[in-house]
């Protein structure tokens, strides 16, 4: 579905922005939240869009009022589950590991919970270990394990629709073998977040942003409503924390700077239609990264945004100056001499360079 601008202009009026001080909104219309909820949940902004046009007065009726309660439970529920995986891998693996691409700073309904175990070796133990205390394992990939809580139990698919019960065990941030962040560097840049109450380890914002700018183009290629929050958000909050530097090291460390600057350019684009604003932000981060004109800023008021072909193969070249990452490009490369799996890699390169809309969809 493809918006005129100024129907995007009602979400970003609505959603706001952390560097802009909020106005008084015009609450939409009924029938406008009902035509676009598809499209606000595919972006994935329907709860935050929801949670902020209540705050407001708007009154839920019919099926919009169900589509609000099935969005709120099962934030609820995620919530629920984040706290109990906590608590089981705290009693044998405190301190050693983080979530990673799963707590947001506003409402969401996330497909899954990701983690990171710091040591890599640990993986196997670990997850027997989940599924002693009552997870269920659903699927195995190279780099990681996904398990489903016991009460999804019947419910739980391949496609992860319905996003509660899924819980991603990676052993290092990746697609198939090839790793794109080192968990040795990940290590210092751990933080903890309060839910229900109960602390949760997760990536530093210097890390989650990078993490969140690298996987957007390779292997995703799709920037959505909710990519552009996201950096929002974490870019307020590297500017609060005075962390500019420790997050320009961490991008220069990781040899993501092409990801990010181009994620960034794009982000204060969208900011400068949409709120009349440039984020001075963005300006000192690309100077410091000594990095710019990665990517033609062309925006068509299309959303999820599509990065082209030749930036996703930037990204990854760049990211192959990392020994660990060569390596595991050259072990990607030996696991398809295998047909099976050759096909299978074909087909999902397809979709990702020939087809629009990515492989992860928002179920």
């Amino acid at each position: 579905m493809k918006l005129t601008k100024n129907e995007y202009q009602i979400i970003f009026d609505t959603l706001g922005s952390p560097f802009c001080r909020k106005k008084i909104i015009k609450l939409p219309p009924p029938g406008y939240v009902d035509k676009y909820y598809k499209f606000l949940f595919k972006n994935r902004i329907a709860l935050y869009f929801f949670e902020e046009i209540k705050k407001n007065g708007f009154i839920f009726k019919g099926n919009l009022n169900e589509n609000y309660k099935q969005l709120k439970k099962r934030r609820l529920n995620t919530n629920e589950i984040l706290v109990k995986l906590t608590n089981i891998l705290n009693k044998k693996y405190q301190n050693q590991w983080v979530f990673f691409k799963t707590l947001k700073p506003f409402p969401s309904t996330p497909n899954d919970s990701d983690f990171i175990l710091f040591d890599v070796k640990k993986h196997d133990q670990m997850c027997k270990y989940l599924i002693s205390e009552g997870f269920s394992l659903l699927e195995k990939a190279p780099l990681q394990t996904t398990l489903i809580d016991d009460s999804g139990k019947g419910l739980a698919n391949s496609d992860k629709r319905g996003g509660v019960w899924y819980i991603d065990c990676y052993k290092e941030p990746g697609a198939d073998y090839f790793i794109y962040l080192d968990v040795e560097k990940l290590k210092n840049f751990k933080n903890f977040k309060k839910i229900n109450g109960k602390e949760i380890p997760t990536l530093d914002v210097c890390a989650e942003l990078s993490a969140i700018c690298f996987h957007g183009i390779f292997p995703e290629r799709t920037y959505s409503i909710e990519t552009f929050y996201l950096i929002l958000y974490y870019l307020k909050e590297i500017k609060t924390d005075n962390k500019v530097m420790l997050f320009v090291d961490f991008v220069k460390n990781n040899n993501m700077k092409s990801a990010v600057a181009a994620n960034l350019i794009l982000t204060n684009k969208i900011h400068n239609i949409f709120f009349l604003k440039n984020l001075d932000i963005v300006d000192e981060v690309l100077s410091n990264l000594e990095t710019y004109n990665v990517m033609k800023t062309k925006f068509e008021y299309s959303f999820p945004y599509h990065f082209s072909k030749r930036l996703f193969f930037k990204v990854l070249f760049e990211k192959l100056k990392e020994p660990k990452s060569f390596i595991s490009l050259l072990n990607q490369f030996f696991h398809m001499l295998n047909p099976f799996f050759l096909i299978g890699v074909f087909i999902v390169l397809y979709k990702r360079l020939f087809k629009k809309g990515g492989i992860y969809k928002q179920m």
